[in-house]
């Protein structure tokens, strides 16, 4: 028997020490946003004072502080139904807590309400079953003191109120995360107290909290250890070398280190006016984050900080956005995530947050949520694929957008046009009073390697259908997946649209912005893409690309190793397959001198060749003053006049 014992307990001692040393993955939460819709006015995290949340953008997003965009549309973090799509998107992907950023508890700017924010969102992540840790600025007493809030000497007796307030209301929470059976706090700093001022902080503590700051104060504040960050300063661009470096100084300390994951940096300070940039760190196509998570995994560190979940403002989100969609969720999930989830699975949190709104107060929501906490992904996604399918016969609804009741505009979501690849869904916006409609593809922009499908603003409500589609994105797929995926949304166009209402097959034109305009160009001129769905591209009524290559794309190209400036033609270029038999092309580009490298020139030459080989109708438009990014505006009203003209006849 003892012997049984001995060989029993030997099998299960790597798998408890395994278990034991597991690193805890959290999420840095910012619980700082404000919306409209639910508190009534848009908070300065959204706009910070430049941007204006009420101007809605060509492709439906909403003017706002970053350079991304959530893909739940500008939320508040006050809202329930965003806190549950967040913490429900976190457990499925792995993630086993949230620390909060938090600025402790008076009323100053947008403090009050940013502590209660973090009230509603702790028992969101406990009925999850998640944990929580906070990470306090004491920045905030600074700006406190110098608008007049708190006078200075009070400020240390505040800074000791804010310690016992943790601890009687945090701190013995079971769900409260420790490291060595102690609370763990974070100081963003720290700031303004002193280090003999947080000798007197800590000692408010009954708890004996595991302290811990940036890496280079721990010392000084006589902190447990450091927590990592993304080293950014001076403005400066870091490159891959310089930031693993710092992250294999921090796990060789010998300290408490909190770890670190991060996808990039890249803030919007310089653009709104706030401050200058604190510096770049490229997020390499997701390998930024891909490498910082697994050193962080294969360190001793028994807490890895992901920063951040939602920080808009300096570009650090692994949350669901527009650019990159599920890319960090999805890496985490395969990572450290439940075996029993798949990456279908974690986009039902968001399903049943656009339902919500959609439907409001409904028990089958409350059930499919129920089932979500649970992870009882299987049963919540019968219930979503459900309601989802009795909102066909409503009015097109999108997410934060006001809502037209009176629309008879119909938008049917994540039609699978590739069976078993997750990328190629499209949306089908379309008329639904019976009368025949003319159909316009749209391929999204973002180099071929990020971008989301969205129906573009300017292309509602104007008698057309719009198809927007989703590929596969480089560098998970290379060339020519992407381009088999164009034709195969086009082909899917072409075959289903006279199912729906007054369709017309013979009038499909296919669009797109920037790498979306190369696809659509390459899909109209290349017989090879359509032909393998027994279509030739004759039997599209026009292509219209906005700013598209057409010289061989700069992400072909990089897969090829071929440097960006090193332009090619090869059987990857529209200007490879230029003939007179192509459907009629609108080549539109931004202003030449505010354009992409030479992005005006190349669409000239390619107009030039099509006129040597005798096209009878392509046409090239130039829209002086716009850039790149600025140009498909004044783009859709060409693109529907060369609609409307090509349909008349």
């Amino acid at each position: 028997m003892i012997r049984f014992l001995l060989l029993f307990l030997c099998i299960l001692a790597p798998n408890l020490l395994a278990e034991e040393s597991h690193s805890r993955l959290f999420a840095h939460y910012m619980p700082w946003y404000s919306s409209k819709s639910f508190s009534g006015k848009w908070g300065y995290h959204w706009t910070m004072g430049h941007f204006d949340p009420d101007t809605i953008r060509w492709d439906g997003r909403r003017e706002a502080a970053s350079h991304d965009y959530p893909l739940i549309g500008l939320y508040d973090t006050r809202d329930p139904d965003a806190l549950e799509c967040q913490v429900l998107q976190m457990k499925l992907a792995g993630i086993e807590g949230v620390i909060i950023d938090w600025y402790g508890i008076r009323d100053f700017y947008d403090y009050g309400p940013l502590h209660e924010s973090t009230q509603a969102l702790i028992p969101m992540l406990k009925q999850a079953g998640m944990k929580f840790a906070i990470c306090y600025e004491d920045q905030s007493i600074k700006h406190m003191v110098n608008g007049g809030n708190l006078k200075e000497g009070k400020a240390l007796a505040h800074g000791k109120e804010v310690m016992r307030w943790m601890e009687k209301h945090w701190f013995s929470d079971e769900a409260y995360a420790k490291i060595d059976e102690r609370p763990v706090l974070l100081v963003f700093g720290p700031q303004y107290f002193t280090p003999e001022e947080w000798i007197e902080l800590r000692a408010e503590f009954t708890t004996n909290p595991s302290l811990h700051t940036l890496p280079h104060l721990a010392e000084k504040h006589n902190a447990d250890g450091p927590f990592g960050w993304p080293p950014v300063s001076n403005g400066k661009s870091v490159n891959a070398a310089t930031w693993t470096k710092s992250l294999k100084e921090l796990y060789a300390r010998e300290d408490s280190v909190i770890g670190l994951a991060f996808p990039g940096f890249q803030d919007i300070y310089a653009q709104a006016g706030t401050n200058s940039s604190y510096g770049f760190i490229s997020d390499r196509d997701g390998a930024t984050f891909r490498e910082s998570l697994d050193v962080a995994l294969a360190s001793n560190t028994k807490l890895i900080q992901i920063a951040t979940w939602n920080d808009y403002g300096e570009g650090t989100v692994v949350e669901p956005t527009h650019k990159l969609g599920y890319r960090y969720l999805e890496r985490i999930q395969e990572t450290v995530g439940p075996k029993n989830v798949t990456p279908e699975d974690l986009r039902l949190p968001a399903k049943l947050y656009r339902l919500r709104k959609q439907i409001g107060e409904n028990p089958q929501l409350d059930e499919a949520a129920t089932a979500l906490f649970s992870s009882d992904t299987e049963n919540a996604a019968k219930i979503l694929t459900s309601l989802d399918e009795s909102t066909k016969t409503m009015p097109a609804f999108f997410l934060d957008e006001p809502v037209d009741e009176d629309s008879k505009y119909r938008l049917l979501r994540n039609i699978s046009y590739r069976d078993g690849e997750r990328r190629c869904q499209l949306d089908l916006y379309y008329p639904s009073g019976g009368k025949p409609f003319s159909t316009v593809i749209w391929f999204h922009g973002g180099g071929i390697s990020k971008g989301n499908k969205s129906i573009p603003l300017p292309l509602r409500n104007k008698g057309v259908a719009v198809v927007a589609a989703n590929y596969r994105l480089s560098p998970g797929v290379k060339a020519p997946v992407y381009l088999e995926d164009a034709a195969a949304a086009v082909a899917w166009t072409v075959k289903n649209i006279g199912r729906y209402g007054g369709g017309q097959t013979k009038k499909v034109f296919v669009s797109g912005h920037s790498a979306g305009g190369y696809l659509a160009s390459m899909v109209g001129l290349d017989p090879k893409w359509l032909g393998a769905h027994d279509l030739e591209p004759e039997a599209l009524a026009g292509v219209i690309p906005f700013s598209g290559h057409t010289i061989t794309h700069f992400t072909v190209r990089k897969e090829q190793g071929i440097d960006g400036k090193q332009p090619t033609i090869d059987p990857f270029a529209p200007l490879y397959h230029v003939n007179k038999s192509a459907p009629p092309m609108l080549l539109i580009t931004g202003d030449r001198e505010l354009e992409l490298l030479a992005r005006y020139e190349e669409n000239a030459y390619f107009w030039r060749m099509m006129q040597e080989v005798g096209h009878p109708d392509t046409t090239l438009r130039e829209l002086e003053g716009f850039d790149h990014g600025g140009m498909p505006e004044p783009a859709f009203p060409l693109l529907l006049d060369f609609i409307e003209k090509r349909s008349s006849n």
